[in-house]
């Protein structure tokens, strides 16, 4: 696992005087963020045994981390769909009475989900779960793979959100756009390489499409040089 304070250093020079906690939690800030928007940190659970009876399952997901959003999910073999609260009682208004083989899921909190209609029998192992994960409000880690992978995504955000705030030496609303702009193209590669879409593709995305000038740079602490 990686930490959040081993990105700090990297933040640093474009908010003089911001304190080290203050980076780390914007860095985890702009990691859940850029998590929710891309669902590009994902994760297969281990297979679960469903219980005759039991509707109510518990995500066993790595330490540190929530469910952000189930990406599928197989029953047996078998694709499930994801349902809504108010399609649940909709179409399956007595659901919690009847039982038989699930069809669909409802993800109920970032820690459990149900199936529907309720199992009718016990099956090992034979549930299948992709989630997308964000890391919660109080770890102070990250997988390694994910932070290497997408750490300019992350810093970009942090910068943005600390360059934003008023009424500090480092304030700076216009650098806080161009690096806001920076970050949602980061988004979008994430996004992107989640669902496989840059395979064969040749990257020609230069930084000015993502809101900076050819001749716009930044140097130390956020300020705009023009060369």
């Amino acid at each position: 696992m990686a930490s959040f304070e081993s990105l700090v250093k990297d933040v640093m020079p474009y908010v003089p005087g911001c304190s080290e906690s203050l980076i780390e939690t914007n860095l985890r800030s702009a990691t859940i963020e850029l998590c929710e928007k891309s669902r590009a940190y994902t994760y297969d659970l281990d297979p679960i045994t469903t219980i005759s009876g039991v509707y109510e399952y518990e995500f066993d997901q790595p330490s540190g981390t929530d469910v952000h959003q189930i990406q599928w999910a197989t029953y047996d073999g078998n694709d499930l769909d994801p349902t809504s609260p108010r399609s649940l009682e909709l179409n399956y208004p007595d659901w919690r009475d009847k039982s038989g083989i699930p069809t669909v899921y409802l993800q109920k909190t970032a820690d459990t989900f149900w199936l529907v209609p309720v199992p009718n029998a016990k099956t090992v192992n034979g549930l299948l779960v992709n989630v997308a994960l964000k890391p919660t409000r109080t770890t102070n880690n990250i997988d390694t793979e994910f932070s290497n992978t997408y750490r300019d995504g992350i810093i970009y955000g942090a910068i943005y959100r600390l360059l934003r705030i008023p009424g500090k030496e480092w304030t700076d609303p216009m650098a806080a756009a161009d690096y806001f702009n920076l970050f949602q193209a980061e988004v979008s590669d994430a996004e992107l390489r989640g669902r496989g879409g840059n395979i064969g593709v040749k990257r020609t995305v230069k930084y000015k499409s993502a809101g900076l000038s050819p001749r716009k740079r930044y140097g130390r602490y956020g300020k705009e040089l023009d060369y």
